[in-house]
């Protein structure tokens, strides 16, 4: 505790620093000229004080200590996307991204590869697989399975997870949402003696990417869990199996703090619904996937990109991130350079930034304590609202979940499109003709129970193409 003598000054509350202000301001509106509003709902104020936190702020843990002595008290995995067409050529791209740093494998999946080819020298102890089926889900978690079976894996050797969930799975293809929860549970079944292993992944970052706000996000996004739980529990699983078989995928945007304090509220809400289940889970031992945003990046000037990515990783990592997966802005079309840049900037954030070596530097903070703790009050409130109003699952069949996401998409491209709100690279500050390196216009299209990614400078994009 700091001694007065040491310290003799007057202590100055926030209504000091408020009154100072206004005077500095000269008849200004405080109001008006320095509070900002953060994704149509929080208001943010241009400083705060301790006052503004509610309770005492402590240090989290993002993952259970390290059982091997050495490693950094913060670690998180390096994720790389592959997506698998012929099985030889796409081993040789697995063992070359994990041969240069990556310890973390995505592989997007439209078909049943032929698994002792596609993994063929690659040790699965000491990496994490994440496979995401973009079609017949079940036939690819049966070969998996089979495949993992046949060579005779330690149980708790294998890290990852499945990238799919039933919720997920109706917003891409609608279909049945029984079927689907009943291959839940056999998918629980089958993998519930692998402990690092996760069956099931309820993909926030949907309703991010399509142009949702942070808030949005978390609502829809436990609204998802909360359906597929209860779901479940009424065919005899208990609540707690079903949260120890989940993690979370969420998306990062470009507003750094709120960003930090939206993944960080996110571990205390999945602690809370599952306590509602009568299921205790600490915040340390949910795995939490998070990829930079699709939303947030334009197809004009896609150099300015490299910026967004790298300080959106820069917010996963701070707010907890498990798995770091930096997208290239074309996906799986980008080029040997930019698949490099993208799994490099999870590497340079560990091996040079040292942020490997603080378990959670943000803490302590007031802004980000007091945007955490009004993120945290606001989903509440808005998960009893819509649980009120049937759940996740009226709300999809209705389609009020997927107008709620359209309408704060049309509103943010059409504040881009007359600059109202600044896209750097989009609106402001553009390349001269000599610099200019922009990306092909694509389309978007999406079906009406569809929430399909897309960008915020898209009606722009659009209007410069035509």
């Amino acid at each position: 505790m700091t001694e007065k003598d040491f310290y003799p000054f007057k202590t100055t509350s926030k209504i000091d620093w408020k009154s100072q202000i206004e005077k500095d301001l000269k008849g200004k509106d405080f109001n008006q000229t320095l509070v900002k509003t953060i994704w149509n709902e929080i208001q943010q104020q241009p400083f705060y004080t301790s006052e503004d936190l509610k309770e005492k702020p402590i240090q989290n843990r993002f993952s259970p200590p390290a059982e091997i002595p050495g490693l950094p008290p913060r670690t998180w995995s390096t994720s790389v996307s592959i997506s698998p067409s012929n099985d030889k050529t796409e081993n040789k791209e697995i063992l070359a991204a994990l041969e240069n740093g990556a310890d973390a494998i995505v592989m997007e999946l439209d078909r049943d590869p032929n698994w002792s080819e596609l993994l063929k020298d690659v040790l699965l102890p000491y990496i994490h697989i994440y496979l995401k089926p973009l079609q017949n889900a079940g036939v690819i978690f049966l070969s998996f399975s089979k495949f993992i079976q046949q060579i005779d894996l330690n149980q708790s050797d294998l890290h990852g997870g499945f990238l799919w969930s039933p919720t997920g799975d109706l917003l891409e293809t609608n279909g049945d949402f029984e079927k689907k929860i009943a291959l839940t549970q056999q998918v629980i079944s089958d993998w519930k003696e692998y402990p690092s292993f996760y069956p099931i992944c309820v993909d926030f970052s949907t309703y991010r990417n399509s142009g949702g706000t942070g808030i949005q996000e978390l609502t829809f996004g436990f609204g998802e869990i909360i359906e597929i739980v209860s779901s479940l529990t009424d065919l005899g699983i208990e609540a707690k199996t079903c949260f120890e078989n989940m993690m979370i995928h969420s998306s990062v945007a470009e507003e750094f703090f709120p960003e930090i304090a939206k993944l960080k509220s996110l571990r205390n809400l999945f602690s809370s619904v599952a306590n509602q289940f009568d299921a205790k889970i600490s915040a340390e031992n949910i795995h939490l996937i998070c990829s930079t945003s699709t939303w947030s990046h334009s197809f004009l000037d896609k150099n300015s990109n490299l910026i967004r990515q790298t300080y959106e990783a820069m917010a996963s990592v701070l707010g907890g991130s498990n798995s770091i997966w930096v997208i290239p802005t074309v996906g799986e079309n980008s080029n040997t350079l930019e698949k490099r840049i993208a799994k490099n900037v999870s590497l340079i954030l560990k091996e040079e930034s040292y942020l490997d070596k603080v378990v959670d530097p943000s803490s302590g903070s007031y802004y980000l304590g007091s945007l955490e703790s009004e993120i945290c009050g606001i989903v509440q409130s808005n998960i009893v609202n819509l649980e009120s109003k049937g759940g996740w699952l009226m709300s999809f069949q209705t389609r009020e979940l997927q107008t709620s996401i359209r309408e704060t998409r049309v509103l943010i491209q059409n504040q881009i499109l007359n600059e109202t709100l600044v896209k750097v690279g989009a609106n402001k500050y553009q390349p001269s003709k000599k610099l200019e390196n922009n990306i092909e216009f694509l389309d978007f299209q999406e079906e009406e129970f569809q929430l399909s990614p897309t960008r915020a400078s898209y009606l722009l994009e659009k209007s410069l193409a035509q």
